[in-house]
C-alpha cells in the first residue's frame, strides 16, 4: 500500500468519526431543547388555566352576570372594586402579567374586569384570540405565545364563567411571553456551544493525529533509509537492490525495457585504506558514489518512480551496482562501459588515481539478452567483472556464455561466495 494513503487513512477516520459525533451530538441537542420546550409549555399552560381558574374562583356570579353596562357596576362599585382588587393580589402573588374577565354584550367582547393597573379601562370592545373562543365554546384551555401586540407577546390561558350551565363570560390570564424565549435562545446557544466545542476538539484530535501519523511516516522513512540505504555514500545498499531488482526484471518484461546491470569493483582500494588513512577511502567512496549516481542521465540514489529503472547501490565494501535502462546490445553496453571508464580518468581524483592506480573493474550483463532471470544476470555480471579484474584491471568485460570455461574450476567455484571470490583476486 502507498504509504501516503497509509497514513491518510487514520485522519479520514477521525474526520469521519468527528462528523458522526458533531452530528449525532447535535441532534441530541435539538432533541432535547425541542422534549424541554415541550415540557415548559404543557407546564406554562397548566399555570395559566391554574390562575384563570383561581381567578374565576374570586367572583360573585350573580353580580358578574348582572354586568352589563357601566352603570350597573357603578350601582355596584363596593363590590366591584373588591373583586377586582382580590383579581390584581392575585396576579402579583401568581406573577401573572394581566388577569381580565370578558362578556359578550349585543355581539361584542368587551373587558369586564382587568388588573392591569395602568390602563383600568372597561367596556371597551376586545378583539379576542382563538383561546378566548374556545373558552367561550365552554373549554378549559391556554395556547403558547397565543396574543402578539404592540404591548408583547403574550401566552394566554382562559375558563368559562358558568352559572345555572349556562357560560355568561371568561377569564383569562396572560403571561409575558419570556420564558419560551428565553428557553429557545438559551437552547441555541447551548446547543451552538456544544456543536463548536466537539468541532474545536474533533479538530484538535484530528490534528493530533495528523502529527503523529507525520511523525510515524517520519519514522518509516528513516528507518526504511537506515535498513535500505548505505550510511557513508547514501546510495541503497544490498538489501534495496535485492528487493527492488524482482520488481525491475518483472517491469522490464511486461514493457519489454531491456537494461544492462553492471557491477563495479575498485582497484587498489586497499591501498587507499592502508595508506591514506580510512578518512581517505570514505571520501573516495563518496566521490565514486556521486560520480555513479550522475555518470547516466537519469540516474538517481533514491528509489526510481514508476516506469524508471535507474539506480545506483553500493553493495559491499568498494563493491558498487549500477542498472542502465534502455542497453538492449552488447553494442550499447560497450558504449555505456567505456563512457563509464573515460569519464572516471576526469574526475578530481588525481591523488588516488595516480598514486594508488585506483580504477574500476567493470563487468555487464544484459537483461534479458543474457538471462531473464535476475538471479543468474547478477552471476554473469559477477563472471564478466572477475574476467576484467584479470585483463589487467580498470577495464570492462561483456559476459559470454565462454567466460564460464574460463572460470575458476566448477568445485572451488561452489564453495566460495562471489563476495569471497572477489576478496580473493585483490
Amino acid at each position: 500500500m502507498d504509504k501516503n494513503k497509509s497514513i491518510s487513512i487514520p485522519i479520514i477516520s477521525v474526520v469521519v468519526f468527528s462528523i458522526i459525533v458533531i452530528s449525532i451530538s447535535a441532534f441530541m441537542s435539538i432533541k432535547n431543547a425541542a422534549d424541554l420546550k415541550i415540557i415548559l409549555e404543557n407546564s406554562i399552560k397548566s399555570e395559566l388555566i391554574s390562575i384563570s381558574v383561581a381567578a374565576r374562583s374570586l367572583l360573585d356570579l350573580d353580580k358578574f352576570y348582572t354586568y352589563t353596562s357601566m352603570e350597573a357596576i357603578e350601582n355596584d362599585r363596593d363590590a366591584y372594586d373588591q373583586t377586582l382588587y382580590e383579581l390584581r393580589s392575585l396576579k402579583r402573588q401568581l406573577g401573572a402579567t394581566y388577569i381580565y374577565a370578558l362578556k359578550y354584550i349585543n355581539g361584542q367582547y368587551y373587558f369586564i374586569f382587568d388588573t392591569d393597573e395602568e390602563d383600568d379601562t372597561i367596556f371597551e370592545d376586545y378583539e379576542i384570540s382563538e383561546v378566548h373562543r374556545r373558552a367561550f365554546r365552554g373549554e378549559e384551555n391556554a395556547g403558547i405565545m397565543n396574543v402578539v401586540d404592540e404591548f408583547g407577546s403574550f401566552n394566554t390561558g382562559a375558563v368559562p364563567i358558568i352559572r345555572n350551565d349556562r357560560i355568561i363570560g371568561i377569564i383569562s390570564t396572560d403571561i409575558e411571553d419570556k420564558y419560551i424565549l428565553e428557553s429557545r435562545t438559551t437552547s441555541n446557544r447551548n446547543s451552538l456551544v456544544l456543536v463548536l466545542s466537539l468541532f474545536i476538539t474533533m479538530s484538535v484530535l484530528s490534528v493530533i493525529v495528523m502529527l503523529q501519523q507525520r511523525n510515524v511516516g517520519k519514522m518509516q522513512d528513516k528507518l526504511f533509509r537506515m535498513a535500505n540505504y548505505d550510511v557513508l555514500t547514501g546510495l541503497p545498499n544490498r538489501q534495496f537492490l535485492m528487493t527492488y531488482l524482482p520488481e525491475i526484471a518483472e517491469r522490464a518484461i511486461k514493457k519489454q525495457s531491456p537494461f544492462a546491470f553492471v557491477l563495479i569493483d575498485l582497484d587498489n582500494f586497499k591501498s587507499v585504506n592502508d595508506n591514506a588513512g580510512h578518512d581517505a577511502g570514505d571520501d573516495l567512496l563518496r566521490h565514486i558514489a556521486t560520480y555513479l549516481n550522475n555518470i547516466h542521465e537519469g540516474s538517481k540514489s533514491f528509489r526510481p518512480p514508476a516506469g524508471a529503472l535507474n539506480v545506483s547501490a553500493r553493495i559491499g565494501g568498494d563493491e558498487f551496482v549500477q542498472i542502465i535502462p534502455n542497453i538492449s546490445t552488447e553494442a550499447e553496453a560497450h558504449v555505456a562501459a567505456k563512457k563509464m571508464l573515460d569519464n572516471f580518468t576526469n574526475q578530481h581524483l588525481d591523488r588516488f588515481i595516480e598514486k594508488y592506480k585506483v580504477g574500476l573493474s567493470i563487468g555487464i550483463a544484459l537483461f534479458p539478452y543474457h538471462t531473464d532471470n535476475f538471479n543468474a544476470l547478477i552471476k554473469y555480471a559477477d563472471i564478466a567483472m572477475y574476467h576484467a579484474k584479470n585483463s589487467g584491471k580498470n577495464t570492462y568485460r561483456i559476459y559470454d556464455d565462454e567466460m564460464n570455461k574460463e572460470t575458476v574450476d566448477p568445485d572451488e567455484q561452489s564453495e566460495k561466495t562471489p563476495a569471497e571470490r572477489r576478496r580473493h583476486r585483490r
